[in-house]
């Protein structure tokens, strides 16, 4: 049965069987009514004398109307019941009513009207059965769907559907997101974009983009939204898809990011490396000039003209010396020692490479407090440190301001309100800045890695994480006092220590103990260093062996017949480095005592895996005193140790 209402090539089997009594059954029932109603006239006529008197004419005439209008109406009544019957059931159809049929059967053009309708209805029926089936797989592909899905009208925005997803997504009820455009369902900033973007409609599929929406709860969501034109709904819309890709988009710019920091490393790693390398060098030098400045000052006399200016020549390399140290610190490159030290000369020796480092538009402030007597801790972390807190301070004051660098001693009312340990004294150096101040949701973060509130490529993020680890490391705290646009406070705070510093003075002449008459092997690759050691050695009374490298010092060891006390070596030598000849040497003369030379960082992979009661480090630039100092000590403490008594 074909599909549609009417197709005349394709006619009913039905109407082919009653093509040939086409017209006649209704033609018939005419006839016949018209038949009948002349009967009653006629058989009057015929029966009955038509010359009767008036009234008796009337009467007749009277009878046979009533008989012809009865006749009639009785065959009239058997087409119109049909046509009634036909006009119900059209109706029924019209309405939808499934199942209704027409009971009309009969040969005539009635009975094929109702044919036709029956055929009609079963076509609707089935018509109507797949377009329930389509609006079925449709409804049920749209809501399953596990990606948020929405149609809205082309002209007016209005959203038209929505499905489970959507609903989840955005958190709105289905009722008001259907009241609401899809204007809507973006974040403000991007209605502009949206009003120059909007597409043409077309059946073709089109990517609109990534979009950035707003939920029902004010979250910002990244959404890249899929779009095709059409005209389901009866009218012209768009069938939206969103894929959620807030996610993904931030792991892309966390990435991003991470990268960058990456290439800000390898970058600060290469300038330390290179500042490293400039440095050893520099020490080199330094130690040579302070070591030939020494020898100058044991052989001129007390009264001699140039002793004063061979005395400034020194007192400029120690200066150099501090340059360099402060070039190892900035490159985090220096050799950590913690040493008991004075944080307030910690603070007047960077004074002048702050001030550079600020810039001209901000004032420098220092206010030390002198009570705030020793701490235990490595000079070149605490360097690093107030830099880096430095570093930020002025990066907060763009358009001036003033930085003040202040020590102060904790009293008992600020140990409670910093919650810091109440059994021990502490001391405070504070870095005080009048610039933009942090909200309290940036404080939370800004000891994290890689977290920087910096313009991109301004900052690698770690200067304050690796602030708090060296604060970690000296046992001491760090904290932030800051809110928007009142300026920021940093608190280094640090354990005071009882105890005082040792003064002396560059010229102290050496005490006798310093002298002795041991066998010192050197190896040393850089000459001026290696000819004042050995003449600042000799001249203690010392027999020194010197070689360039470690392969020379291993040769004069074995051609030496007699015992050797000492090894001094740098550790970084051509060939063979210092740790590898102090093992090959402790092998041949088990008891030889050592004293490693070290310049910087990369010379502390070498020493790995030494305690610190078998290892004895003296950084460069030394002077000859402090070699001397070192020397004896070495020597002294291999005594001591053969003479504890064991077991």
């Amino acid at each position: 049965m074909p599909d549609s209402l009417s197709t005349p090539s394709d006619p009913s089997p039905a109407v082919d069987t009653l093509t040939a009594a086409r017209g006649l059954g209704l033609r018939a029932r005419l006839l016949l009514m018209v038949l009948v109603a002349l009967t009653p006239p006629t058989i009057i006529a015929v029966f009955f004398d038509v010359r009767a008197s008036g009234s008796y004419r009337v009467a007749l005439l009277a009878l046979s109307l009533a008989l012809s209008l009865g006749l009639a109406y009785a065959v009239g009544s058997m087409i119109v019941t049909a046509v009634e019957s036909l006009t119900a059931d059209a109706h029924a159809l019209a309405a939808g009513v499934s199942g209704h049929r027409s009971t009309i059967r009969s040969s005539d053009e009635i009975g094929l009207l109702a044919l036709a309708l029956n055929q009609m209805a079963d076509t609707v029926e089935r018509r109507n059965a797949a377009l329930a089936d389509n609006e079925r797989r449709y409804r049920f592909l749209f809501e399953s769907n596990p990606l948020p899905m929405w149609a809205w009208d082309a002209e007016t925005t209005n959203i038209l559907a929505v499905n489970e997803a959507a609903i989840e997504k955005y958190g709105y009820d289905r009722d008001t997101l259907l009241s609401k455009r899809i204007v809507d369902l973006l974040d403000p900033e991007e209605l502009p974009r949206f009003s120059g973007a909007r597409l043409p409609l077309s059946e073709a599929r089109q990517n609109a983009g990534t979009w950035m929406h707003r939920t029902a709860v004010g979250q910002r969501i990244e959404m890249e939204v899929i779009t095709t034109s059409s005209r389901r709904l009866g009218r012209a819309s768009w069938l939206s898809v969103g894929i959620d890709v807030t996610a993904r988009r931030e792991a892309e710019r966390a990435l991003s990011r991470s990268e960058e920091q990456l290439r800000q490393a390898q970058k600060m790693e290469a300038i330390g490396t290179f500042a490293g390398g400039i440095s050893h060098d520099f020490n080199n030098l330094l130690t040579g000039m302070l070591g030939y400045c020494d020898l100058l000052l044991t052989q001129l006399p007390a009264d001699s003209m140039v002793r004063e200016d061979v005395g400034e020549i020194r007192a400029l390399a120690v200066h150099g010396t501090e340059l360099s140290r402060q070039i190892l610190a900035m490159s985090r490159r220096q050799m950590l020692q913690p040493t008991l030290l004075d944080p307030n000369e910690v603070v007047r020796g960077l004074d002048r490479l702050l001030r550079r480092v600020i810039g001209e538009n901000i004032e420098v402030a220092i206010e030390l407090d002198s009570a705030v007597g020793t701490v235990h801790a490595d000079a070149a972390q605490l360097e690093q440190t107030l830099l880096n807190l430095v570093s930020n301070a002025r990066d907060a004051m763009p358009q001036g301001g003033r930085l003040t660098i202040a020590t102060a001693v904790l009293d008992a009312t600020e140990i409670r309100r910093l919650r810091l340990d109440k059994q021990q004294d502490w001391m405070a150096i504070c870095v005080r800045d009048e610039g933009l101040g942090m909200s309290e949701q940036v404080r939370q973060h800004i000891f994290e890695p890689f977290f920087t509130t910096k313009p991109k490529g301004k900052g690698s993020g770690l200067g304050l994480a690796l602030a708090s680890n060296v604060m970690d490391q000296l046992g001491g705290e760090i904290r932030v006092d800051s809110a928007e646009g009142e300026g920021t406070t940093m608190h280094l705070l640090l354990p005071r220590r009882a105890g005082t510093l040792a003064v002396t003075t560059a010229l102290d002449e050496p005490p006798e103990q310093l002298d002795g008459q041991e066998t010192v092997l050197l190896s040393e690759d850089e000459a001026a260093v290696r000819t004042v050691a050995v003449a600042a050695l000799e001249r203690r009374g010392y027999r020194v062996l010197a070689a360039a490298d470690g392969e020379g010092a291993l040769a004069l060891s074995r051609a030496f017949p007699g015992p050797i006390h000492l090894l001094v070596t740098d550790v970084v030598m051509p060939g063979m480095n210092g740790r590898e000849l102090a093992d090959r040497l402790t092998q041949s003369r088990p008891g030889v005592q050592v004293l490693y030379v070290s310049g910087y960082t990369e010379d502390s992979e070498l020493l790995a895996g030494l305690s610190a009661e078998t290892r004895s480090l003296l950084p460069k630039p030394f002077t000859s005193l402090e070699l001397a100092r070192r020397v004896r000590a070495a020597l002294d403490g291999a005594r001591e140790s053969r003479r504890a008594p064991t077991g």
